[in-house]
């Protein structure tokens, strides 16, 4: 796996309307070492999610102090302070929503809960911010209320229908990760030392669709990003997606949006482009 780097993510203000209903004002990817302790002094009107993406950490809030683990979510109510300390290594993702449909969508009974799963719905949501944020500069307070009411309406789903099992979340993680540098399921199986028929019987049982299929989807929003820069190439597309070349990438993009890259590029609003020093950012 990619070491990532601290970052936040401040999104620009929504109009008024949006912003009463559903905002994301901040966003926070914390790789924390043992023992490394981070202090928030809270916000008085914003629910907070703490995602422990990978790794273990202690949340204390008044009135509670909760160890969370790797692929839990706690959820917050306005207005507490709360430390959070790495009990391994660990990545966390800390997420602050305010408006009247994030309460409504949390539905907390208490100032806090902890949903048993959760952190991959809050992983796939925000980091693809990143990759806003680093190729056109900025991130849109719309573009982060869409994923906000993303994020809050999986995070229910994913609750009702259970904990995803170990090896379907190390799955996820891997991908949206790695995406660009997987050579298919043979080596992600592997990589969980499992077979690759009972990688995809769990994949599929567990989020409806197979592993192979997750990865396509990955691959393509990932490519539609890199497309609409404004000298974009489909070539470039093509590879830092991880395709094996732009022929078969244009093959799959076809099957899977309806059009070929080249129509796409013909319709999609161009932006300037600030690519990333070291690479493509990773999802």
């Amino acid at each position: 796996m990619r070491q990532m780097e601290p970052r936040e993510i401040k999104p620009a203000a929504a109009d008024q309307t949006v912003r009463g209903l559903l905002a994301m004002p901040l966003a926070q990817i914390l790789p924390l070492s043992a023992g490394t302790l981070h202090q928030d002094p809270g916000c008085p009107e914003c629910y907070t999610l703490i995602a422990a993406v990978q790794g273990n950490a202690t949340v204390s809030s008044y009135p509670r102090s909760i160890l969370l683990e790797a692929g839990q979510v706690m959820a917050l109510s306005p207005g507490y302070a709360w430390d959070l300390q790495a009990v391994s290594e660990c990545l966390c993702i800390i997420v602050r929503l305010e408006g009247d449909a994030a309460g409504r969508l949390l539905e907390l009974s208490s100032s806090v809960a902890v949903f048993r799963c959760g952190a991959a719905v809050v992983r796939e949501n925000i980091l693809p911010l990143t990759v806003i944020e680093d190729e056109y500069g900025a991130v849109s307070g719309e573009a982060a209320s869409a994923r906000a009411y993303n994020l809050l309406v999986k995070l229910r789903s994913e609750q009702t229908a259970g904990e995803l099992p170990e090896l379907v979340e190390s799955a996820i993680a891997i991908i949206q990760e790695e995406f660009p540098f997987l050579e298919g399921l043979d080596e992600l199986a592997e990589r969980l030392e499992v077979s690759k028929a009972h990688l995809s019987r769990s994949f599929s049982r567990k989020t409806g669709i197979s592993p192979g299929k997750y990865i396509t989807q990955v691959r393509i929003s990932y490519a539609k990003l890199l497309l609409q820069e404004e000298d974009a190439s489909i070539t470039y597309a093509a590879e830092a997606s991880g395709f094996a070349n732009a022929n078969y990438f244009a093959k799959v993009f076809r099957r899977e949006t309806g059009m070929s890259p080249s129509e796409y590029l013909e319709g999609v609003p161009r932006r300037k482009r600030s690519r990333l020093q070291n690479g493509p950012a990773l999802w």
